[in-house]
């Protein structure tokens, strides 16, 4: 085999270039920290490192989630709090109104004081975050939940809660629906009228003294049941017998005002019984079988202040009333706080007469509400409190996650250094060599041996 001069030349240039890589790979190395510096170096933990790469981005995306969430509750909780100061003032006023002591003038000055109030919770409940959104709007995050239409608030936004996702699996609420916060009549389940169970009202035509309590629930589960109760009712001719269910119930008194009788009416104001002589003869004669109908206190004399209780439930009846005034007792509906504290600003504007009775039954009646409504709002800030904690903790979380999966990463793809050191100096001196033999071998050449 014959070797020529440029092929020994070539094959030392070869060696000096093939280390000169190899120091130039370790530099790279040392200088990105990094052992893998592309796919070819380590296939698997390239997938590997990619795969967890899209984990930190996401789980990172998550916690920015969290932090536009926490933003917006925190902002809801400051709002809620307002509402709450709001509430109390109005509360304050409704106790201070309800003294016999205030004329018709000095009501109409608190009155004044209540709207102004009013028209700050109904600012409250059109605040908007930092993008300009609506909070208690719920998906209709750009119109305004509510407005003021011919002296009533109405509420324009829906009934949705808007939700991020702050895991791979788990969602958090951003906000809480208007409608569910503030009350609305076409929401059930969020606030009521009354004491929340049932309503006491006075009568329109009421002449007497009489005021009414809010009452109280003594027995849930027979309250309940009266209204689940159906009355059959069986005429005295052949026709088949119809069924009617108990809507509402009324105190009446007699004539003299001395005797009280509870009565039951269905939906559409139709006597039931008992207390009615009249009705009583028709329904015995009618062979009426009733469910706790004829437990219902009838004809009982009346004191000042002495408790009524029926089917579960207690209120009592201040005052004089005069002969046939009634009460009457609803179960509660769904209502707004705005409404609430509107018709205790109505009852404040209107002229009383020789007696405060309409006033202080509707005074009554709107502290019950307020109570009910202060409660819901606290409620509500306390399960806003619990999902800020449950986003802290997942924040935490999130972070943990973040570590372990870079410290993965880092096992995969970082560089050992003291390895990468001790190379890199093996790999100079190789280069040194082999500079230093190829200087040796250019010296050699064909023509030295040429005489």
């Amino acid at each position: 085999m014959r070797i020529s001069t440029s092929q020994i030349f070539q094959n030392g240039i070869d060696v000096i270039q093939r280390q000169q890589a190899e120091i130039s790979r370790t530099q790279n190395q040392l200088g990105t920290g990094r052992r893998i510096l592309s796919p070819s170096d380590d296939p698997s933990g390239s997938v590997q490192a990619l795969q967890f790469e899209s984990r930190i981005e996401q789980t990172k995306q998550f916690q920015r989630n969290g932090g536009l969430a926490e933003q917006r509750l925190r902002l809801t909780e400051v709002t809620l709090a307002s509402v709450g100061d709001g509430l109390q003032r109005i509360r304050e006023l409704s106790v201070k109104a309800n003294n016999a002591t205030e004329t018709d003038e000095t009501r109409r000055y608190i009155a004044g004081e209540m709207q102004q109030v009013l028209n700050s919770l109904v600012d409250l409940g059109n605040t908007r975050d930092a993008n300009g959104e609506y909070l208690f709007a719920g998906y209709k995050s750009q119109t305004q939940p509510f407005v003021m239409k011919n002296g009533e608030v109405e509420y324009q936004g829906d009934d949705k809660a808007r939700q991020v996702d702050i895991s791979p699996v788990r969602k958090m609420a951003v906000g809480d629906p208007g409608n569910q916060v503030f009350g609305d009549a076409g929401v059930s389940g969020a606030l009521k009228d009354g004491n929340g169970t049932f309503t006491t009202l006075p009568g329109d035509g009421n002449t007497g003294s009489g005021v009414i309590s809010a009452g109280s629930v003594v027995d849930r589960g027979d309250w309940q049941d009266a209204l689940a109760a159906e009355v059959e009712i069986t005429p005295p001719d052949p026709d088949p017998p119809f069924v009617e269910s108990v809507s509402y119930y009324k105190v009446v008194f007699d004539d003299g005002g001395e005797n009280y009788s509870v009565q039951a009416f269905n939906a559409d104001g139709e006597f039931l019984g008992p207390g009615d002589p009249a009705g009583e003869a028709i329904l015995e004669e009618a062979d009426q079988i009733a469910l706790g109908l004829n437990e219902l206190p009838t004809d009982v004399p009346f004191k000042s202040g002495e408790s009524i209780a029926f089917n579960g439930i207690s209120f009592d009846i201040k005052g004089t009333p005069a002969g046939d005034d009634a009460f009457t007792i609803r179960p509660s509906e769904p209502q707004s706080l705005f409404t609430g504290v509107q018709k205790i600003i109505d009852a404040l504007n209107s002229p009383v007469g020789t007696s405060t009775a309409p006033v202080n039954n509707a005074i009554n009646c709107g502290l019950s509400e307020l109570d009910n409504a202060l409660g819901h709002v606290l409620d509500t800030r306390a399960t806003v409190g619990a999902r800020l904690n449950a986003l802290e903790n997942q924040d935490n979380l999130n972070r943990d996650q973040i570590l372990q999966l870079e410290t993965t990463i880092s096992e995969i793809r970082d560089l050992d250094y003291a390895e990468a050191i001790s190379r890199f100096n093996l790999q100079q001196v190789g280069l040194q060599a082999a500079q230093q033999s190829y200087t040796q071998v250019a010296r050699l050449t064909l023509f030295d041996y040429i005489r």
